[in-house]
């Protein structure tokens, strides 16, 4: 398309209008960024003009700025000039470029230093950081108690420099930041090692009964009574606890009535001990409670069980107990319980409380809170206690108080102001050797059911890949299966321990495992006792008598929830675990059954496990929970130090044995359906011992010690 001269001179001129315009914009770009830039690096304050070397006037930068002097944009341009700088370029013009902002100064992060603070012992504290720190590792040189462990790269200093550490790490705020040692921890240790209390209080204890107390259980009676009556005593298994409570209730007569609480199968064991050991309280004043309908308002001392307590709760508190006994406080562990509850307000009333536990947490140090709380209510907050012991943290799903920290500092203060505690080891020299085993089970007798092995092989399957809930229901029917899959390997393994003909003692949890024992037993003619869930209490005591005075009494096929504590059976040398248990206290208990004062031969303990089950992934579990008990100092035993042996293999013997409990017509290379044709199947039992097959019920039963810490996540602080 052809152009006259006219309109080719117009564009042209339209051309360099836009060049110009361009050319003005970026000049204005580069002058705005150098003033932004130097009024930044101003920092004079006057308003005054000042001089220059010529005499005029220099204007403050900051002043010049905001009016635009030095912008030769701004002044001396006509006002078409001064539009075109403001954007109001020809209407074809391409937009100016956006000008960039003035650069930031970038900030400054300062890393924080964190010293966490803890007892090591009752005269010193460690100090553990994050990090280093120059002026902090010269603060900590110049304080005179000082020490430093090279091998864990921690200082740890005398208690009494607490106050200036604290004071001096304060001034380094916030590169450095000190997380303090609680009050209820200083004040507890702030009058230094306490010396051991006196024993002259000991002779108002009854005469006959204060002569059958070993020194070391004088030395825990003596204990609780310089604690006011309010303290736990928690010995390992074994070492006559019974006796140094019943001495306490002894000397606080004046407060009394007692009240004793304890489980179902001690009850009656309680109260025969009482009338022995006390004989001048009559014997109508000593009442065992059996019922919520007994009159109990002339007794002197009531013994209940934990559920009778916690049934007739409105009875005891109108009562007015001025000292408790509970046995196997560890039982009191859940604070949502309702036995719980009726406990902390009988604890609340009472004068005199007295714990007694082996195991005072069975894995988990959040498992002691509510106990403490019996002995001294005043003591912390479990908000107080969970953050500093528990790890204790807010979650999505509420506090979580499943976790450990501070442990020595923990074991400190239960030793200082709530617990005795004395190992087999410390105080009974006396007492024979324990020697503990892991029997590797023969993997050709487990029962080769092929619904029993895809049930395994789905279980375990489930478990590794599922969490939280639904991994424990997985792992609790992978355990149910486990039992029926090694009872027949279990049963050719008791053939050897016949053998060696000496009285023993075999734990199981599942009613497949315990009848399948039983009819082994009575297919060899072995004399032998049986206890469970389902053994009436009045009965436990005639059981146990005949196993500990009669030798043709061979064996003592025990539930392990029913019989872990409570009763002795030093007639045995031999401990047979048939099946775990998720809790090793609850073991430790059990063993303690027959190693214990009054033993008289070394203990053998054998742990039956079959590989490729259940059994695989318990034994790690336990030897976790027990590391974790141990560093509290509530767990003495080592369960990683059982030697690992293989069981002899008998499988001619035994396959006889298995082919005649199989159907008839059926053969051994075909054994279909469940255990029903390997055990012959018990009455109905009541729910003391679970049913495999009941996966529900199982899961609330055998998980519920460990369970406890959720109910807790929703508890008010």
């Amino acid at each position: 398309m052809s152009c006259t001269s006219e309109e080719i001179a117009e564009k042209r001129r339209i051309a360099i209008e836009r060049l110009n315009a361009r050319k003005r914009s970026l000049e204005n770009q580069s002058n705005n960024n150098k003033l932004g830039s130097a009024a930044l690096n101003y920092t004079g304050t006057t308003s005054e003009p000042q001089k220059t070397a010529t005499g005029t006037d220099k204007i403050p930068l900051n002043i010049r700025t905001f009016y635009g002097v030095g912008n030769e944009s701004s002044f001396g341009k006509s006002s078409s000039s001064y539009q075109t700088n403001r954007g109001a370029t020809h209407p074809y013009a391409k937009p100016a470029p956006k000008s960039e902002t003035p650069s930031k100064v970038a900030p400054i992060f300062v890393r924080t230093v964190t010293c966490a603070c803890s007892l090591v012992s009752e005269t010193r504290f460690i100090v553990e950081t994050n990090g280093f720190n120059e002026q902090m590792v010269q603060m900590f040189k110049q304080i005179p108690s000082k020490n430093y462990d090279a091998a864990t790269k921690t200082w740890n200093f005398e208690l009494k420099d607490y106050k200036t550490l604290q004071d001096r790490i304060a001034t380094l705020n916030p590169h450095v930041v000190l997380g303090p040692i609680p009050n209820f921890v200083l004040q507890e240790f702030a009058s230094g090692p306490k010396c051991k209390p006196s024993r002259v209080c000991l002779n108002a204890i009854e005469p006959s009964l204060l002569g059958n107390l070993l020194d070391f259980q004088k030395e825990g009676v003596a204990f609780a009574i310089d604690k006011a009556g309010r303290a736990l005593i928690a010995d390992d298994m074994g070492l006559g606890k019974t006796y140094q409570a019943i001495a306490l209730a002894d000397f606080y007569q004046q407060d009394w009535p007692l009240l004793v609480c304890t489980t179902a199968s001690t009850r009656d064991s309680w109260a025969k001990k009482v009338r022995e050991l006390l004989p001048h309280i009559p014997v109508h004043h000593i009442v065992g409670l059996n019922s919520g309908q007994d009159y109990i308002g002339d007794c002197r001392v009531l013994i209940s069980s934990y559920s009778l307590m916690e049934r007739c709760g409105e009875k005891l508190l109108d009562r007015g107990f001025g000292m408790l006994v509970f046995d196997e406080s560890h039982t009191l562990k859940n604070v949502k319980a309702k036995c719980t509850t009726v406990a902390l307000a009988l604890a609340k009333r009472a004068r005199r409380v007295v714990l007694l536990s082996g195991t005072p947490a069975l894995s988990r140090p959040v498992e002691l809170f509510t106990q403490l709380q019996m002995l001294d209510g005043k003591f912390c907050s479990f908000k107080q206690y969970s953050t500093r012991y528990c790890a204790g943290k807010q979650t999505n799903f509420g506090w979580n108080a499943t976790g450990q920290s501070n442990l020595v500092e923990l074991n400190l203060l239960l030793g200082r102001k709530f617990m005795i505690r004395r190992t087999k080891e410390e105080v009974m020299s006396e007492l024979k050797e324990k020697n503990r085993e892991t029997i590797m089970l023969d993997p050709s007798y487990m029962w080769k059911n092929e619904e029993v092995e895809d049930n395994m092989n789905s279980y375990a399957s489930d478990y590794s890949a599922s969490k939280g809930r639904q991994r424990d229901e997985a792992l609790i029917k992978y355990y149910s299966v486990t039992a029926e899959a090694k009872a027949p390997a279990v049963c050719a393994y008791l053939k050897q321990v016949l053998k060696e003909k000496k009285k023993f003692i075999i734990f199981a949890h599942h009613i497949h495992m315990l009848d399948a024992v039983e009819k082994f037993l009575n297919k060899r003619k072995v004399e032998f006792i049986r206890i469970d869930g389902s053994t009436r209490s009045d009965l436990r005591s005639t059981l146990v008598d005949k196993f500990q005075t009669n030798a043709s009494c061979l064996a003592a096929v025990l539930s392990l929830k029913a019989c872990n504590a409570g009763i002795t059976l030093t007639a045995a040398q031999l401990v047979l675990f048939a099946e775990l248990d998720w809790n090793p206290s609850t073991l430790a208990q059990a063993e303690s059954r027959a190693h214990r004062i009054g033993q008289e031969d070394n203990v053998t303990v054998r742990y039956l496990i079959a590989q490729k089950t259940a059994d695989d992934i318990i034994w790690k579990m336990l030897q976790s929970k027990q590391e974790t008990l141990s560093r509290v100092g509530l767990c003495n035993e080592n369960f990683s130090d059982a030697s690992c042996v293989q069981a002899p293999s008998d499988a001619g013997n035994i396959e006889s044995f298995l082919n005649k409990s199989l159907p008839p017509g059926s053969s051994g290379a075909s054994r279909k359906g469940t255990l029903d044709a390997f055990v012959q199947r018990s009455p109905a039992k009541p729910p003391g011992d679970v049913k495999s097959s009941d996966g529900a019920s199982c899961l609330a039963n055998f998980l519920n010690p460990d369970d406890d810490d959720d109910e807790l996540a929703g508890l008010e602080l």
